[in-house]
């Protein structure tokens, strides 16, 4: 039995291009909705779905971050930083975790998430997706249905995104990541060096570094799943009239 599912790992130290000018000033992970920094609702989540240790990456603007901590522990989490010199990308931000690394048990599994995506999940539903997670399957996304859905998938599995295929298999459906993944700690073997940028798509990326070497990258579809993305200047500045994100908001720390 795999040890249970406790800690996260944030992805939040991009440069949040497509909200400038508002991010030229504010890590958008930190820009407030209701009264709070998007961040924190997702911390509010991850509590709510067992996780106690999380670790947040940071580059740009990174001494705004300083106070996450505190507020984490007010919300009952170990919440720590990654400082980075520069957002090296899903691949490269993981690999200069080298702490989160070394604090991981051999056969343990993490959630990561995008810190900029508000979304609630069933919080059984993301468990039962971590049992499945392995050695021989280190990866697993959770995906939902969007308007151009670029992952190609095969039974379950990853077989390319868009028109660059990560196998021979032809994909029978497609999908959109949801912005949450499930890592098994044996992935650290595909991470480059720390301080060297690596996407997480792409044949050099991780993904194709994990599917190259004969391992299975799964996708599972979001159950019981609401999810916002605040990506545009539009998005954000129309906040206050979507009673779509009110309604998640309110749910995740209400």
């Amino acid at each position: 039995m795999p040890p249970p599912l406790t800690k996260a790992f944030v992805f939040a130290a991009g440069l949040g291009t497509r909200l400038r000018p508002y991010t030229l000033h504010t890590p958008k992970p930190l820009l407030e909705a209701f009264g709070r920094p998007l961040l924190e609702y997702l911390l509010c989540y991850l509590r709510d779905a067992g996780i106690r240790h999380v670790t947040v990456n940071a580059a740009h603007l990174a001494e705004q971050f300083e106070a996450l901590p505190a507020r984490g522990s007010a919300l009952g989490l170990d919440v720590v930083l990654s400082r980075q010199p520069a957002p090296l990308e899903h691949g490269g931000d993981l690999a200069y975790a080298t702490a989160f690394f070394e604090g991981l048990a051999p056969d343990e599994r993490f959630v990561a998430l995008n810190g900029d995506t508000l979304f609630w999940l069933d919080p059984a539903a993301l468990h039962r997706a971590a049992q499945s997670v392995s050695p021989e399957e280190p990866l697993l996304i959770v995906t939902h249905t969007s308007a151009t859905n670029p992952l190609r998938v095969r039974g379950g599995r990853l077989v390319g995104i868009r028109d660059l295929p990560y196998s021979d298999e032809e994909p029978e459906g497609a999908a959109d990541d949801f912005g949450l993944k499930v890592f098994h700690a044996g992935v650290r073997r595909f991470l480059p060096m720390p301080g060297v940028a690596m996407s997480l798509h792409g044949r050099e990326g991780l993904i194709g570094r994990v599917i190259a070497s004969g391992a299975t990258v799964r996708v599972r579809p979001a159950e019981g799943a609401e999810r916002v993305e605040i990506g545009t200047v539009a998005d954000y500045e129309g906040r206050a009239s979507n009673a779509a994100l009110r309604a998640l908001t309110a749910r995740l720390c209400g």
